[in-house]
């Protein structure tokens, strides 16, 4: 998982992604409260009952994870094909609510239909948005292949929103868990919003595609590798920040919004890793990753320049004034409407992560998502934003993530210490069974008893029972690894016994002289 330690500025976003659900959810509770005939104030009491509401849920949850973490790791295979079941249904059920409103859509007279068209001397119009352009490229070559189909057009839409759908599942899958990715693509499958957007022409759904394709290539470059059964940490490659500056520029060039993709880039590089990273090593990998976003961004305005015949500053002139601020102003609605469930479900399931964001005390993993989510705003109300592409679509998928993430944090369970277990014969160094076998000895006890092992069965009748084949191989395992010691072939010492001398000696002061006389010359020192 993507993670970035919890500081100052942790607590700051998650101070300003609780001021922003809790305002959502007081306009939601307002708004039902007038529907209902009440008074204002009800919207208050509404709000703080859902926010309580969302705080018990979040702290069963996660009492739920930890006590059920033990379980979760040890039928972690038969969870991940439940896992992998749920999410083929999602997307099957995403595929046939996209089929069924497909029928009754009518595109033919939108205008990039009618600039996509293949007719007799027509040309695509250039475009100084990007995303706009290569849309209308796309269209006019599958129309090239199917002829000039409205419903061709639609059937791009969906595939290209099944697609990055699938792509932002993994992606969530990998840096929040597996149940935020399945919370993100529960919406992205079956939120009347989502289905609504893609049965219209528009170029949101070929940027999406694009996005979720450079996110996809960024988690792989930073992340880790499995060699084996476990996984190696591989550290932080400044190459790859690089490569994920260039294609965030790429990104930027298309449409403004690419330039969230640098916070991907860069919170990549500063993301929490197990394996110690040197400081030298990010900056360089900050480095090279501002310089990929700055030789991208040029190259890309080259490229324009070449291929339109504009001199290079006008190009640059013109991609400047499109995403020019017009001035502060609050947007009238927010794109293709979504049903009052739908803003009731994903509203109702964002304050979880108020909570959640406290289960972890070092890390957290929304920080990326608030700040999106606060970029896309402001952007929206200084008019930054095309007509094009007013970035509604993306506000919402950056409240999903935001979902999905405060969702999944609900199961996060701190990794508990594993209890010491008594080893098993097998598992014993030979010389505790040395040491075993020598006291059960000296007890006057097998080895068995004095492992402590279990005594044979017995049955009713008071003989042995019968084992089964398997217990009687693992005893007989267990018996050629048990020590058995020869018969000292020496004598041993014998045990000291006291004794007491009760019989008298006879003593004499003339027999106590041990020195003996020797002659003047009888002297053999040197």
């Amino acid at each position: 998982m993507m993670s970035w330690k919890k500081n100052a500025i942790s607590y700051l976003i998650w101070f300003l992604y609780t001021i922003m659900t809790g305002t959502v959810l007081l306009a939601l509770a307002t708004e039902a409260g007038k529907a209902a005939g009440l008074e204002d104030y009800t919207g208050i009491l509404i709000m703080a009952a859902s926010v309580a509401v969302a705080g018990v849920a979040a702290f069963l949850l996660h009492r739920f994870a930890v006590s059920r973490a033990s379980f979760a790791e040890e039928k972690g295979v038969h969870l991940t094909v439940l896992g992998a079941l749920l999410a083929m249904g999602m997307l099957a059920a995403g595929f046939l609510l996209r089929l069924q409103g497909a029928g009754g859509v009518d595109c033919s007279s939108s205008a990039y239909y009618e600039a996509a068209r293949v007719t007799e001397g027509q040309s695509i119009p250039q475009s100084v948005h990007g995303a706009v352009y290569f849309y209308v490229w796309l269209l006019h070559g599958v129309f090239r292949l199917l002829g000039n189909y409205a419903s061709a057009g639609i059937w791009v839409q969906i595939v290209l929103q099944l697609a990055a759908s699938f792509l932002l599942f993994l992606v969530v899958r990998k840096l929040a868990g597996f149940m935020a990715g399945l919370v993100v693509l529960g919406f992205c499958m079956c939120a009347p919003y989502m289905v609504a957007s893609c049965l219209v022409l528009s170029p949101d759904m070929l940027y999406f595609f694009l996005l979720t394709v450079a996110v996809s290539l960024m988690t792989v470059g930073y992340g880790d590798r499995k060699t084996g059964e476990e996984r190696e940490a591989r550290g932080l490659n400044p190459a790859a920040g690089f490569f994920a500056g260039a294609a965030a520029a790429l990104c930027c060039y298309v449409d403004i919004l690419g330039i969230l993709l640098l916070l991907v880039a860069f919170g990549g590089i500063f993301r929490y890793r197990e394996d110690v990273v040197a400081p030298g090593r990010k900056a360089a990998a900050a480095l090279l990753c501002a310089a990929g976003a700055i030789l991208g961004f040029g190259a890309c305005i080259l490229l324009d320049a070449a291929f339109s015949g504009k001199a290079v500053p006008r190009v640059a002139a013109a991609w400047l004034s499109l995403y020019r601020p017009s001035g502060f102003q609050l947007p009238a609605g927010v794109g293709v409407s979504g049903s009052v469930a739908e803003s009731c479900l994903l509203f109702g399931i964002m304050p979880l992560g108020i909570f959640s964001f406290w289960f972890d005390k070092r890390k957290e993993r929304i920080s990326l998502a608030v700040l999106a989510a606060w970029g896309i705003m402001a952007a929206g109300c200084f008019g930054i934003f095309t007509d094009e592409m007013p970035g509604f679509l993306f506000l919402y998928l950056s409240l999903v993530l935001l979902a999905g993430m405060g969702f999944g944090q609900c199961f996060y369970a701190e990794p508990a210490a594993q209890e010491r277990k008594e080893p098993t014969a097998a598992e014993q160094p030979d010389w505790e069974i040395l040491m075993e076998a020598r006291d059960g000895a000296e007890a006057g006890q097998g080895p068995e008893q004095a492992r402590g092992g279990p005594e044979p069965e017995r049955a009713e009748s008071g003989q042995p029972g019968q084992r089964q084949p398997a217990e009687a191989a693992k005893e007989a395992v267990q018996a050629d690894r048990q020590v058995r010691f020869l018969e000292n072939p020496l004598p041993l010492p014998k045990k000291h016994v006291k004794r007491v001398m009760d019989y008298s000696l006879p003593s004499g002061a003339q027999d106590d002289d041990f020195d003996y006389p020797v002659a003047e010359g009888d002297d053999f020192d040197v």
